[in-house]
């Protein structure tokens, strides 16, 4: 990609139209994070999440989408000046970290009052609130079931500076910078997990360019490659699901296991051992890492060959969700927190069928009504003192339009 000013890349940026594909993508894993946070196995909807324990989960994807719609929309908004972008990201920022603030202490609070700690773990023990509430407004304390909100106002507060490099057409030192943070992260889940937001950001700002690379490539060579991430795909995929929902099937049932397949479930674990030290979500570990972009790439693919028949078969089910991310986010957050209260100790598959059912209906309508009132009463969907958090022109702060 070419060094260009600022100036001459805002008078080449593109309009390109809104891909359907991202929204659809987007609200289909909204739906994992919902059932994933219900956490109720065995279940029918289980079947979609993996249980979170795959080589990759929903939560990689919603990061890195998010990071490639700031690039993309953003680069359309170059020609209002670097100014405009800095303001409107930083403003982002705040509202996330408004947010998440928020739903922290009020969740917190809510779990404390009602003496009910054991639907979620992480309160510090002994509670001192002085200190909760100093690390939440410092951002090194997350509570409840949206921890992502502090997450994204850092790497919102960071994006401009991140934005600007790549404007500069600077993108091969940014991606050196993130590939740096990267090797640095130890233990710390920002540093690991802004290689996606920040990696979105380089892949939605040449969005276009990237089209017409690999439009550029000859025929053979795009099949070679569209082949060979498929056939990675489908291999790490299947091992990776019959890993959560075989495997545990035969550790469950050990003992009474022939010694030929005792030695070979032995052996498995021994595999999965090896492979879960590069897989690790929390630090996002470098097998993982490459599987998403394996699997983003195929996942993407096939969304946009069928982009029409998904949207027509869900009635825009998806794409509703997607198109109101923020909403949805901190709605399902509270679903979440509601229900566990109410689930019982012991259940079996068909009672948590039933419960994840309701929660994602629950979901569903409460954003169906959201998108009515945001379109047709506005002003009941911009209430006072949420307006600069949940509602701005309709536009979800994930995907700034």
């Amino acid at each position: 990609m070419p060094k260009t000013s600022i100036e001459d890349m805002a008078t080449s940026s593109p309009t390109s139209k809104r891909i359907l594909s991202f929204d659809i993508i987007r609200g289909f894993l909204l739906l994992l994070i919902l059932v994933g946070h219900i956490e109720l196995p065995p279940d029918f909807w289980d079947f979609f999440t993996g249980r979170g324990r795959l080589y990759v989960s929903a939560a990689e994807g919603f990061f890195f989408l998010s990071g490639l719609l700031v690039g993309m929309v953003y680069r359309r908004k170059l020609a209002n000046g670097m100014r405009y972008v800095f303001k409107k990201m930083w403003g982002r920022a705040a509202e996330l970290y408004i947010g998440s603030i928020i739903l922290t202490l009020a969740t917190a609070f809510i779990v404390v009052k009602t003496n009910h700690f054991n639907i979620k773990e992480g309160l510090p023990s002994p509670l001192d609130w002085s200190d909760i509430i100093k690390r939440t407004l410092l951002l090194r304390y997350e509570y409840g079931w949206a921890d992502f909100l502090a997450r994204f106002a850092i790497l919102m507060l960071i994006a401009p500076f991140v934005f600007y490099f790549i404007a500069k057409g600077r993108w091969k030192l940014v991606l050196a910078v993130i590939f740096g943070a990267y090797l640095l992260r130890g233990e710390n889940f920002t540093l690991a997990w802004q290689t996606l937001f920040n990696g979105g950001i380089v892949v939605g700002f040449y969005w276009n360019e990237i089209n017409r690379w690999w439009a550029g490539l000859k025929s053979k060579t795009r099949q070679i490659i569209r082949r060979s991430l498929v056939v990675v795909t489908a291999i790490t995929f299947i091992i990776s699901y019959a890993t959560v929902y075989v495997l545990s099937e035969l550790n469950s049932h050990y003992g009474s296991l022939s010694a030929g397949w005792q030695h070979f479930t032995l052996h498995w674990n021994s595999f999965t051992q090896w492979v879960f030290i590069y897989t690790d979500k929390w630090t996002l570990g470098p097998f993982r890492l490459a599987m998403f972009y394996v699997w983003a790439a195929v996942a993407y693919t096939l969304v946009r060959r069928h982009e029409p028949s998904i949207n027509r078969r869900t009635k825009g089910l998806f794409v509703t969700i997607g198109q109101n991310s923020l909403f949805v986010y901190i709605f399902h957050s509270v679903i979440v927190l509601g229900f566990k209260f109410f689930i019982p100790v012991k259940t079996n598959a068909l009672q948590n069928f039933a419960i994840t059912s309701l929660a994602l209906a629950i979901l569903i309508s409460g954003t169906y009504a959201y998108r009515y009132l945001r379109t047709k009463r506005p002003e009941l969907a911009n209430p006072v003192g949420l307006s600069s958090l949940l509602f701005r022109r309709g536009k979800s702060l994930f995907s700034p339009r």
